[in-house]
């Protein structure tokens, strides 16, 4: 009974350990924007045109797409145009882009972009991750494409953006956006097109790595939570009678 109770107090004070290294790394703004994930895989890494340089030795370039939406007498067909690394993905209803005189088809171009290749971002905020530029064109004339009704543009992010920014000219414009944070993206609407970004404020533009000290102190919970029971396994139990005889009182 008293190595029992051992054990509940033991495993009781690594679970408050667990709770408050994760409490203390969440407050402190160590662990914020990383999502949680119910039996899911997380998002792959994301591509960088110019990554930070803790992460420069495992990025990979950002893809790029080119693709053609047919064209009929309602205007364009409904389509989904998305890069090959999944970062950015274009949703295209049908009639979007009208009619135009000639015309058979438009064509969707995204390519991403560096942050020397892209106006500063407004004051307070940060692009988090790559710019992408996306342009709409009729074919044969090369014409810019006029939307006449909402396109879902989405975009992945590295970590912490909260809204989609869009330079159609001078300066940005903040899109009314909605989060999905467990794909790490931003979504937004929008009939005009030029260069698109996710944003998130100054203090937020960089990855961030969780603390070795979190880790060591989840390691140290866990161990604090499994000696007790390998100690009350491996302690000999007392002689137990002979199965029919009675101890003499």
């Amino acid at each position: 009974m008293a190595t029992r109770h051992r054990s509940r107090v033991w495993g009781l004070a690594a679970g408050i350990l667990l709770v408050v290294a994760a409490c203390g790394s969440v407050a402190l703004g160590l662990l914020a924007g990383i999502p949680v994930f119910d039996g899911l895989a997380p998002p792959p890494a994301y591509r960088w045109v110019r990554p930070p340089s803790e992460l420069r030795a495992g990025n990979r370039a950002p893809a790029s797409v080119s693709a053609t939406v047919p064209l009929t007498g309602a205007g364009s067909a409904a389509a989904v145009v998305s890069t090959p690394d999944d970062q950015v993905r274009l949703t295209i209803p049908a009639g979007a882009f009208p009619p135009a005189a000639g015309q058979n088809t438009v064509q969707v171009n995204i390519q991403p972009l560096g942050p020397a290749q892209v106006p500063a971002p407004p004051a307070g905020t940060s692009i988090a991750g790559n710019a992408y530029r996306i342009t709409v064109a009729y074919v044969a004339s090369g014409a810019t494409a006029t939307a006449v009704q909402p396109v879902d543009v989405t975009l992945r992010y590295p970590v912490d953006a909260t809204s989609v920014i869009l330079s159609a000219g001078a300066g940005w414009q903040a899109l009314p956006t909605t989060l999905e944070s467990a794909a790490l993206a931003v979504d937004a609407t929008t009939t005009r097109f030029g260069i698109f970004a996710a944003a998130g404020t100054v203090t937020q533009s960089r990855p961030r790595r969780t603390p070795a000290w979190a880790y060591a102190a989840a390691g140290a919970a866990l161990l604090a939570a499994g000696i007790p029971t390998l100690m009350a396994r491996r302690r000999p139990r007392p002689p137990q009678p002979p199965p029919g005889k009675r101890r003499k009182r």
